[in-house]
């Protein structure tokens, strides 16, 4: 593993040429902030396992990242490999359509990475060519002071369109029932049947719900206003709030959260045109 560390606080990546048996089809391999240490404190956050030390790659734990839509899944028949942007190969072992990760778990040859680290700063580099794709991929992990980035580009470069689905999925312990809030108006979205575990105030406070069986787990839609940036604020146990930067307009945003752990999952969504470039970040203000 590789570790960044400033103002008593240690980040702890997943190096993506050592640490493959805790990675799998569905997180970003560059890049994945495996745990955050206060020295104070302690381990800062969580996951759907935590604290189990060896969790299922597909559940993994800290601040994973994930692009959703797999390339030449439209097509791939069962037993032949599509690619998972940040991971690698990916054999299809489920007739279930569309495809996703969560029902094709094996991974026939992940990327490669090159890796830089200067101080506080990691960056991950991996170009990545599949049928008539070619990109490259660039995560980087800045601890300054007390926050966390993870930007992310990615450089299209030839004339096929990349279609581009991608989520954060930060994980953090619980801090008694109340959750998370936005600095935009939220509410659930009342038009689909609600799963029950969560509820929210009229001060936009979203809290799990003290009835609720956490063991299964819950996933929650979200009603924002869409297609800005934006900040979230959530609680900590030991921190008492940990601020969140979301640098990229919003286009999705579930919340889930199990008996270990919580997380919002803010989604970008675009497609990356002939020759273009994309760049988009969150940051963790511990």
């Amino acid at each position: 593993m590789i570790d960044l560390q400033s103002s008593g606080l240690r980040v702890t990546l997943l190096d993506p040429r050592a640490d493959l048996e805790r990675c799998g089809s569905r997180y970003c391999v560059g890049g994945y902030i495996w745990q955050i240490t206060d020295d104070v404190h302690g381990a800062l956050l969580s996951g759907p396992q935590y604290p189990n030390p060896n969790p299922s790659p597909f559940d993994g734990q800290g601040i994973p990242e994930a692009f959703e839509i797999a390339l030449g899944q439209d097509s791939a028949p069962v037993g032949e490999d599509v690619w998972v942007i940040g991971v690698g190969r990916v054999k299809r072992t489920s007739p279930v359509k569309p495809f996703h990760v969560r029902n094709n778990f094996v991974v026939t040859e992940f990327c490669p990475w090159d890796v830089h680290i200067e101080l506080a700063v990691c960056t991950m580099v991996s170009r990545q060519k599949f049928q008539g794709w070619d990109f490259e991929l660039t995560r980087q992990i800045r601890l300054s002071g007390r926050t966390v980035t993870s930007k992310t580009s990615l450089r299209n470069l030839n004339d096929t369109p990349v279609p581009l689905r991608w989520f954060a999925h930060p994980f953090f312990p619980h801090a008694g029932w109340p959750c998370t809030r936005f600095n935009v108006d939220c509410d659930l979205i009342r038009y689909l049947p609600l799963s029950g575990g969560f509820t929210i105030d009229s001060a936009g406070q979203i809290s799990r719900s003290p009835e609720f069986d956490w063991k299964a787990g819950c996933f929650q839609l979200l009603n924002l206003p869409f297609g800005y940036p934006l900040e979230a604020f959530q609680k900590h146990p030991a921190l008492g709030e940990v601020k969140v930067e979301c640098r990229f307009p919003v286009a999705w945003m579930p919340i889930w959260a199990n008996a270990n752990t919580v997380s919002f999952e803010p989604y970008y969504h675009s497609a990356l045109p002939s020759f273009g470039t994309a760049e988009w970040a969150m940051a963790y203000h511990f």
